[in-house]
Order: structure tokens, then C-alpha cells, then sequence
């Protein structure tokens, strides 16, 4: 059974433009196009997720941004930690209406947990594939809505550096719209962080060690030996 949640209103959805240092980002969006189409087989680019506790060293340029996000935000005493995980759609997929939870916990428990905050980065330009963002959570049984019909929503394009943040019991997706003009040949690139009061759990969020997505580490490395420091 789930938690109890109440209802949280779309207006404490936050949009921060130019969220991250121009330096950070353009890292950051040059490593992940860098990665191609790795990990996107079926759905995993959304189902692989990293941990990364608050005040942790960053490991990659993910982690760094990360970081760098933080301090935009206001998760509250209550955040441990931020889960992460890259963004990837072709040109006309969506990303189905769902609610974010600890997928692993669902799966043993039957158990709806949500984090503190939910958060989208867009590293590049996809104007087909808005986010939207509806009025609606979860009821106490983990199955119904509340409201049982979306009566509000809000969209958010696909901006470069632009970071939406809401809470993180309102249901999301990508619906794509096919009357925008869009690079068809391109995939539309995002950071995804949640900002959670406890632990998701593994095998879905683990540590990031460089093992996947090295590319991330890479990138990271240049920039440490380009300023000298020998630290990853």
C-alpha cells in the first residue's frame, strides 16, 4: 500500500533557466550525445540510476552538475541524497504518463514511495517532446489518482540549460507532438535528478564506478588533468 500523499498544486513547478555554469553544461551535453545509444535498448536509459549522497565528492561530469543543481534547489534537511539517470528519445517516443518512485522497492513490496523533489535538465533543443507535468499523485491504495482526471497540467519545452523541478508525487511524461519542427536524426538529451529523504533501492540505483556510461568519467578526467589535479 502506499504512503499517504496529499495533493501537491502545479504551481510549485519551478523553472530555472540557465541552471548550470556554461562550462559545466557544455561538458555535460557533449559527454552525454557522446554516448550514443548506449543502455537504450527497451528502457534503459530510464531504469539505470545512480546514487549519489549530498555533500559526496562528484566522481563524473554527471555527478558534477549534480552538484551544481543543488544549489538551485531547496530540497529541505530532510534530502540524503540525489538519484540520477540520463534522459534519451528518439524523434516521436514518449515517455508514458507514470509517477517517480523507488521502482526496485515497487517491484519487492508493492510499496509507493516518492522522493522530495523530482527535476528535468534539458541538454538540448527538442521541441516535439515537451514535458508535461499534471495536478495529479497517487492514492493510498498505489493504483488510483487523485484527482481521477488531470484538471490542471503544465508543459515544459525542451530548452538548453533550462531545469524544471516539482514535487516529486506528481505524475509526468514526454508526449511527443508531431506538428513541431524537430531534427528527426537527433535524440533528445537529459539529466534527470530526484532529490529523496531516503535511499532508493539497488539493483535499479546504484553507485556509478564508471563501468557504464565511462564516457561520463572520461570527460570528467580531461578536465582534471587539463587543470593539473590528479584526482579521479
Amino acid at each position: 500500500m502506499s504512503e499517504p500523499q496529499n495533493s501537491a498544486p502545479v504551481a510549485e513547478i519551478g523553472l530555472i533557466e540557465d541552471a548550470l555554469p556554461d562550462a559545466i553544461f557544455t561538458r555535460l551535453a557533449y559527454a552525454v550525445r557522446a554516448l550514443g545509444y548506449e543502455r537504450m535498448k527497451g528502457n534503459g536509459s530510464y531504469t539505470t540510476t545512480f546514487w549519489f549522497p549530498r555533500d559526496a565528492e562528484p566522481t563524473n561530469v554527471a555527478e558534477e552538475a549534480v552538484v551544481a543543481l543543488l544549489e538551485q534547489v531547496d530540497p529541505g534537511p530532510q534530502c540524503i541524497g540525489m538519484e540520477w539517470w540520463l534522459g534519451r528519445l528518439g524523434y516521436g517516443k514518449e515517455l508514458r504518463l507514470h509517477f517517480d518512485q523507488d521502482l526496485a522497492l515497487k517491484k519487492k513490496t508493492d510499496q509507493s514511495i516518492h522522493p522530495i523533489l523530482s527535476s528535468v535538465l534539458y541538454l538540448n533543443s527538442f521541441p516535439s517532446s515537451p514535458t508535461l507535468i499534471l495536478d495529479q499523485v497517487l492514492a493510498p491504495d498505489g493504483k488510483s489518482m487523485i484527482p481521477e482526471k488531470a484538471e490542471f497540467g503544465k508543459s515544459v519545452d525542451a530548452v538548453p540549460n533550462h531545469y524544471v523541478v516539482f514535487p516529486g508525487t506528481l505524475r509526468h511524461g514526454v508526449i511527443p507532438n508531431p506538428k513541431a519542427e524537430q531534427e528527426a536524426e537527433e535524440l533528445r538529451l537529459t539529466l534527470l535528478v530526484n532529490y529523496w529523504q531516503r535511499r532508493p533501492l539497488p539493483p535499479i540505483c546504484t553507485e556509478y564506478d564508471g563501468t557504464i556510461y565511462a564516457t561520463l568519467k572520461d570527460v570528467a578526467n580531461e578536465r582534471v588533468k587539463e587543470s593539473g589535479v590528479n584526482r579521479i
